[in-house]
Parts: C-alpha cells; sequence; structure tokens
C-alpha cells in the first residue's frame, strides 16, 4: 500500500510529529509490500496515489484558514486518515514518569474511538497483560452518593470537533446540557474544570453565573480528582478522557457524545441520573487496552508486525469515510 504521513507544523510541535510519523512508518515498513512516505505539503493532484493517510492529532477549531483547509483537502479525498493522539490510560504515564506522548492510540477517521474504528484483537487479552504489567486495579462500583460531578473540557479540542465544526459550539452544549439537568434531577452540580484550564476557565464562571439563581451548580476547587468523586451519584462529560479514570475508580459514568473512550460502559443519556446501573466494565476494559500502546513495545519487530497486521485489517472501506 501507499501510505502518507502529513506533518502541518513547524519548530517543535513540528520535530514532535516528524518523530511520531517516522516512528508509526516503522510500524507500517514492516510489512514489505508498504511504502511509507512524509510529506510537509499535500498536493492536492498527488493525493489520488494514496492508499491512505496518517495525521498526528486532527483539525482544530483555533487553527487558522489555510491550516483547517489543509486537514479538510486531505478529508475530501475521502480516503481513510488514521489519527494519532495518546493514551486514555494516563494512570501509566505517570507511573512511568514519562511524557504521555511516547504512549499513542490509534483511531480511524476520528481523533475518537468508535465501535469499530481502531485496531482491535478479541483473541488477545492486552488489558490483562497490561493491568498485571502496572498493578491496575479496578474498583467496585460504589454506594451511589449525592452530587452530579460535570467534566469539563478545553472548549477548543479535537475531541469536540463534532460541536464545534458540525454544531453551535462548546458552551451552548453546556448550557443546553444543564438545563436538561434539572429536569431529571434537582441535585447539586459540581463542574471541574480541566486541569489546563483550571486557573482561567471562562466556560465555568459563564455557567457559574448562568446558574446563579438555581443555587444548584458550583465550581470544585480541587486539584486530585480523588476528592472530586467522593459523595458523586454520577459523572457527566460530552467525551472526556477522565471519565475512564471515574469508571476504573467504581463511579458511575454518563458519556452524551456518541464518540466517547468508556464505549458500552458509559450511558449515553440523562435520564439515567437518579437511577444508575451498574454497566458492566469488561468489554471497554478490553477495548481500552488497544487504545494503549508503548513507543518501548513498538522497537520490537514482531509487535510492530503484529500492530500493522492489526492496522490494516482496521482500515475502514472508502464509502465509510465521512467529511465533517
Amino acid at each position: 500500500m501507499n501510505i502518507c504521513g502529513l506533518n502541518f507544523f513547524e519548530q517543535a510541535k513540528g520535530e514532535r510529529v516528524q518523530n511520531q510519523l517516522l516512528e508509526i512508518g516503522n510500524i507500517f515498513n514492516s510489512n514489505k509490500s508498504n511504502d511509507f512516505v512524509i510529506f510537509k505539503e499535500a498536493n492536492k493532484n498527488d493525493l489520488n496515489k494514496y492508499d491512505f493517510f496518517i495525521l498526528c492529532g486532527d483539525a482544530k477549531i483555533t487553527f487558522n484558514r489555510t491550516l483547517i483547509e489543509k486537514y479538510l483537502n486531505i478529508k475530501l479525498t475521502k480516503k481513510p486518515r488514521l489519527i494519532r493522539d495518546v493514551t486514555y490510560l494516563r494512570i501509566i504515564p505517570k507511573i512511568r514518569n514519562l511524557d504521555v506522548n511516547v504512549f499513542p492510540r490509534f483511531t480511524w477517521n476520528s481523533i475518537l474511538p468508535g465501535k469499530q474504528n481502531f485496531p482491535y484483537d478479541k483473541s488477545y487479552n492486552r488489558w490483562l497483560e497490561i493491568k498485571n504489567k502496572y498493578n491496575l486495579h479496578i474498583k467496585d462500583y460504589r454506594k451511589l452518593g449525592d452530587k452530579i460531578l460535570f467534566f469539563l473540557q478545553i472548549p477548543t479540542d479535537a475531541s469536540l470537533n463534532e460541536l464545534n465544526f458540525n454544531n453551535d459550539g462548546y458552551l451552548n452544549f453546556m448550557i443546553r446540557t444543564i438545563k436538561n439537568i434539572f429536569k431529571y434531577s434537582d441535585r447539586t452540580i459540581v463542574l471541574r474544570s480541566h486541569p489546563l484550564n483550571k486557573n482561567n476557565d471562562v466556560i465555568a464562571n459563564f455557567l457559574l453565573n448562568q446558574f446563579r439563581e438555581t443555587n444548584k451548580v458550583f465550581l470544585s476547587n480541587n486539584d486530585d480528582l480523588k476528592d472530586d468523586l467522593k459523595d458523586t451519584r454520577c459523572v457527566i462529560s460530552y467525551n472526556s478522557s477522565a471519565t475512564v479514570e471515574a469508571l476504573f475508580d467504581g463511579i458511575r459514568v454518563i458519556n452524551l457524545s456518541k464518540m466517547q473512550p468508556c464505549f458500552s460502559a458509559a450511558f449515553n443519556t440523562l435520564s439515567a441520573i437518579e437511577n444508575p446501573t451498574e454497566l458492566n466494565r469488561d468489554d471497554f476494559l478490553q477495548k481500552i487496552a488497544f487504545l494503549h500502546w508503548e513507543s518501548e513495545e513498538l522497537k520490537s519487530l514482531e509487535i510492530k508486525k503484529y500492530l500493522c497486521n492489526l492496522l490494516e485489517k482496521s482500515i475502514p472501506k472508502e464509502s465509510d469515510v465521512q467529511v465533517l
């Protein structure tokens, strides 16, 4: 296959993306029939010669028009796009004391996982291997608490592209969602800012003012997630990666995006708030393990060949590729 990696960036980010693409190229080059190249610019006339493209991250609403058009031109080819991002198992980089960027995940045509858009092998219990390697523990579901915890996300993040490019944005989603929560429950809602936004969370401050008269919406000051999970009935988000940590800690999760990392272990509707059942987490654990790879293990030729085979088997048909 003819494979094209694209690096649209310069300076430090451009260097990091280049190294990530070279690592991916080594995976695909473990199959001698593949031909992998990296381009800084994508000539429209040359794009059709490639079977699929590889990108590190996806477009964001904050990108300038020229950069967004580069991403759009790739989507307009209706060829599959393999998107590299980072692991959802954020506890492992902390255990290893390593940068999260050396723990990649891979998904097709979206930065988010869906039902079948990532490399997966049900015959290999990768979760058990990771669990034993890092001594990970999945807590039993807790007794239902009183408050609702809402995970806020970075409003311009690529994980929110469906809201930002195809709908009316993250802020309007948050306003609607909180209003809808009150249709199902009169419980206290605690907003938890994304750690990178904690000191200047414009969205959170707007929401506090918007719902001040309800005396039901508050902003957490806790740094440690475990402190916020105490006395929580359920966690709500659009598709926050922090919901994975909540599930590990025995908290019930409602993710309102259809593309989200908790798979069938999360509810997808606010009607579950008052009586969230204990959803089975086995399928979630098996799948989340295949959204975690390690640069260290990818040095092995055997693992490169294995992952290359999985990736090739998971390539979506061109008819399944949608353009935002």
